[in-house]
């Protein structure tokens, strides 16, 4: 305070030699201890943005490799808040984890003082999904033409969105879909490759051993599903399973 006491000596003190006895006077009654008390009433404190920090890297650490690209935003603390300078700063999930969107962050300090602050984070990522490119109906055969591949926020996604879309080229719909609505594989079915009265391969393999025979199909069906095929040979009725070339596998045990 050179300014405070220059004002002070001119006013009260103007000899050098007086000065000096003022100058340790005001020493004696207090005044080095006046700012010494100042400094202390205003402690170190841990800033907002380390706090910040900290929650941030947390969350990011445990996102998978593919979502390094993702948006972090970390609300509070509220500024009229004060914590003190922490030497050990932790951070756990309160509640549940969720990869994606909103979810809330413990910040803790463990030392020299014990203080916790919980603040929210939303996790933001954009990923490519499968969406239809106009509305269509229940039991539409999907062509390229009827796909396309768009970015949306992950959080707002259901789960199994399809990001391949040549890979739903030829598989039909269950539902009917509105125009931009994105695909699920729930949603479709593949095509019928067996249909009713049609000639089918009946192969039958186990053990070693693949036989193969005509057969007529009693029952349309698609990949995975089970029909019903009469032997044309034995005129003997069998139950097998469609595979994906539109054979019907029976298994020999």
């Amino acid at each position: 305070m050179p300014s405070v006491l220059s004002l002070f000596f001119s006013l009260f003190c103007p000899r050098r030699a007086t000065q000096g006895l003022a100058l340790r006077a005001l020493i004696a009654l207090g005044y080095g201890l006046v700012w010494a008390t100042a400094a202390w009433a205003l402690p170190a404190v841990q800033s907002p943005a380390s706090i910040r920090a900290a929650a941030e890297a947390f969350v990011r650490a445990g996102l998978p490799a593919s979502a390094a690209s993702a948006k972090i935003e970390v609300q509070g603390p509220a500024a009229d808040l004060r914590f003190p300078l922490c030497s050990d700063l932790r951070t756990a999930y309160f509640g549940n984890a969720n990869p994606y969107g909103a979810q809330t962050v413990e910040v803790r300090c463990t030392a020299p003082q014990v203080w916790s602050v919980y603040l929210p984070v939303r996790v933001d990522q954009q990923q490519g999904v499968v969406v239809v490119a106009r509305a269509l109906q229940a039991g539409h055969v999907l062509s390229g033409a009827d796909l396309t591949t768009v970015e949306r926020d992950s959080a707002h996604l259901p789960p199994g969105a399809v990001s391949d879309a040549q890979a739903l080229v030829g598989q039909v719909l269950r539902y009917s879909v509105a125009a931009g609505q994105p695909l699920v594989q729930s949603m479709l079915t593949g095509p019928q490759l067996v249909h009713y009265g049609q000639p089918v391969s009946l192969v039958a393999q186990g053990m070693g051993v693949r036989l193969v025979a005509l057969g007529q199909a009693l029952a349309d069906g698609r990949v995975g599903q089970s029909v019903l095929v009469r032997n044309l040979q034995s005129g003997r009725v069998v139950s097998g399973v469609v595979d994906a070339q539109g054979q019907v596998v029976v298994p020999l045990n």
